[in-house]
């Protein structure tokens, strides 16, 4: 698989790159497609076929590209809430449209916190905040979250029901 994320890596990879690897190499399947581009996911789709596995990697755009056809995600804000990211994408497996675009607008706004600044420095805060990491560390030359965004990852957390109000506060 290929992890294409142009924003990480100053590298663009075309359709022309894909089908490139894929005729040299059999056990090319997939990528991780970390870019706000719906339109390539569906020129990759219509080159390929539905057998070439694509994955999501921009959290907001997991309902929108499980919907043209990627075939799953791999994204941050499942260390959040595994429960509603799974059944949204149950429901989109289902054709459930309509359930899984109601959990997509329930997810929406995490998913746009976890860039409020350089990922992984929300998540990892926001995750620290609900004792799932037990440390909010960061190698160098990240620094956790300020207090400023620790106070607007609150209200996230708290808005989205993940953190009760009394312990927002």
């Amino acid at each position: 698989m290929v992890y294409h994320i142009p924003g990480r890596t100053a590298v663009n990879v075309t359709l022309d790159t894909l089908k490139d690897l894929k005729a040299k190499s059999p056990n090319f399947v997939g990528m991780k497609h970390a870019v706000n581009d719906l339109g390539f996911v569906s020129e990759c789709l219509a080159a390929f076929g539905p057998d070439f596995r694509i994955f999501v990697g921009l959290e907001e755009l997991s309902f929108p590209m499980m919907a043209i056809g990627a075939c799953g995600l791999m994204n941050a804000v499942g260390n959040l809430c595994p429960k509603i990211l799974s059944e949204m994408c149950e429901a989109v497996w289902k054709n459930d449209l309509a359930a899984a675009q109601s959990l997509h607008h329930k997810l929406f706004e995490i998913n746009q916190a976890v860039f409020f600044d350089t990922n992984p420095i929300p998540i990892k805060y926001m995750m620290k905040r609900l004792g799932i990491l037990p440390a909010n560390e960061h190698r160098l030359p990240m620094v956790p979250a300020t207090p400023e965004m620790e106070k607007r990852l609150d209200g996230v957390l708290k808005r989205s029901g993940l953190l009760e109000a009394d312990k927002a506060a």
